[in-house]
């Protein structure tokens, strides 16, 4: 990827690191995972001219290996010293080692505390200043609407959901499946969405998040198609992408990826063999804007759909960053992202972003990500875990 940033940029002097702590307004629930608090990384940036810049990081051990402790280490012993050297951007993410852990989420924190902060230093929104530096058209409006996203909490809870999203105008749905009541989920969902999928105007998916045996999966499309489900996601688990080429020629129902998407090596491997019908890219989880926006172009130029998804929880930090992403990438078909204080109890950002009716989201205003700290969450909700001299 061609990254041409100005020549003066002032430097950074500074990182802080943050763990916080966001309450959720209800506990959501898949097969692999049960939250009613998100727990992430918040970074700080500052510049020798005083701008500051903030980025997010979700460390999650069944998605990239990391925690919060691995996140912090990894940022002290090396992510530091890149944000302080003359090119911090010249190189992406520590790659995966033996042990399963790719510091994808550690690197996205700063990473976005390190483009706000310079794009805030030219007082330029960051989409322009990212857009100018990679030579890429700025889109102006957000095509995709946000989906719902529906957990596996019971079909009384499911049909509930669905009821009030389509009450909000949303038209795109996807429920978390993998676990012994799938059908009936499934069959409550359906019910409330058969007249709008019957003529085209939702879509339903499911996401089983790797807890299925290729048997398993095979079996499952026979009546997942009888649902009219859009696509199914990580119905294998992450080391099982050898079977990936022959479950998608014997499924009757679209693949997409999420966990197995990782990082670029893997993602060429997976777009060689034609591993899926799409690629679920999350920023946290994929390393950052700029490898996400590189994932995005690869799946381009393979014919693979793209989902811009979140990981739960997230706060408008990163919110305001899929809003970047969606400015500069290649046209997106599935998006979950931005749900702000629809799920959360309290953000990290003072301004607003979660979608409007519809699922419609826009681009922010201001420079940078166009968010601001909120002091008071700040003092509330985050612990100082390191205070970094750059220098």
């Amino acid at each position: 990827m061609n990254l041409t940033l100005p020549d003066n940029l002032p430097r950074p002097t500074e990182l802080l690191l943050y763990r916080y702590r966001l309450p959720m307004r209800q506990k959501f629930e898949h097969a692999t995972a049960s939250r009613d608090v998100n727990e992430g990384l918040l970074v700080r940036l500052r510049l020798a001219d005083g701008s500051e810049g903030l980025g997010e990081g979700l460390p999650r051990p069944y998605v990239t290996g990391e925690t919060i402790g691995s996140a912090v280490d990894i940022i002290r012993q090396e992510y530091a010293a890149r944000l302080a050297g003359p090119s911090p951007l010249a190189a992406g993410p520590v790659e995966g080692s033996a042990m399963g852990v790719w510091h994808n989420a550690a690197w996205c924190a700063c990473e976005l505390a390190y483009l706000d902060a310079c794009a805030r230093s030219v007082r330029r929104p960051l989409a322009e200043f990212l857009g100018q530096a990679l030579g890429r058209p700025v889109q102006r409006h957000i095509v995709p609407r946000v989906a719902g996203v529906i957990g596996s909490n019971g079909p009384e809870h499911v049909a509930s959901q669905v009821f009030r999203m389509r009450l909000f105008g949303l038209r795109d749905f996807k429920l978390k499946i993998g676990l012994a009541n799938d059908r009936a989920l499934l069959r409550a969902a359906f019910r409330r969405l058969k007249p709008l999928l019957a003529r085209g105007a939702a879509t339903l998916r499911v996401d089983v998040n790797g807890v299925w045996s290729l048997d398993q999966t095979v079996k499952a499309c026979a009546w997942l198609k009888n649902f009219k489900v859009a696509a199914l996601e990580q119905p294998l688990r992450r080391g099982d992408e050898a079977d990936l080429p022959l479950l998608r020629q014997q499924s009757q129902v679209p693949l997409m990826l999420d966990e197995s998407l990782i990082d670029l090596a893997g993602a060429r491997r997976l777009a060689a063999d034609g591993a899926a019908d799409y690629w679920n890219i999350r920023i946290t989880k994929n390393g950052g804007l700029l490898q996400s926006l590189q994932l995005a172009d690869l799946a381009a130029e393979n014919h693979i759909g793209l989902m811009l998804g979140a990981l739960v929880g997230e706060s408008g930090i990163l919110s305001a960053a899929a809003r970047v992403f969606l400015q500069l990438a290649p046209p997106v078909r599935f998006l979950e992202n931005s749900y702000g204080s629809f799920l959360l109890k309290r953000d990290l950002v003072l301004q607003r972003t979660r979608f409007g009716y519809g699922g419609r989201i826009r681009p922010l205003a201001g420079n940078g990500l166009g968010v601001e700290l909120n002091e008071s969450a700040l003092a509330d909700l985050t612990e100082e875990v390191a205070r970094i001299p750059l220098t």
